[in-house]
């Protein structure tokens, strides 16, 4: 193994470490807020510094990726799914930030009002965005995995 090939790795790595774990913790933090609405502002608070976490994890990914390819990884089925999804990931993820998440927060209830149909509307398809995105990366590590 090369030392550009051993760096592409690394860099892989730590990107799949901020991006899946950003995306499972906001994942998390989400459902909490479902169960338990006075954790409502908290998740507000932290869900932009969390969202940067896979952003960066999803670019590290990405250059890395893109760093294989121009090495001459050979194209292969699964390669070519995994490529698809991570495409579907980042179509996605403006989706999720620039929609459905201000939506959200627009939308979110004070401490000690009740949630509107319409807060409860676009919080359920916040959580099934941020639950296909998070899911696809989990996809697509068990794909690397495999190939």
């Amino acid at each position: 193994m090369t030392l550009l090939t051993s760096l592409l790795l690394v860099a892989h790595v730590i990107g799949l470490a901020l991006a899946v774990g950003a995306a499972s913790v906001k994942l998390m933090l989400l459902f909490r807020c479902r169960k338990d609405r006075s954790f409502l502002p908290t998740y507000i608070a932290v869900a932009r510094p969390v969202t940067r976490l896979i952003i960066l994890g999803l670019v590290l990914l990405t250059l890395s990726g893109v760093g294989w390819l121009l090495l001459g990884r050979e194209f292969t089925p699964l390669l070519i799914a995994k490529l698809v999804l991570v495409g579907v990931v980042w179509v996605l993820g403006p989706i999720i930030d620039n929609v459905a998440e201000p939506k959200f927060r627009q939308l979110a209830p004070q401490p000690g009002e009740s949630a509107s149909a319409a807060f409860l509307g676009a919080e359920q398809r916040y959580l099934l965005l941020e639950t296909t995105a998070t899911g696809l990366f989990y996809v697509i590590v068990v794909m690397w995995l495999l190939g």
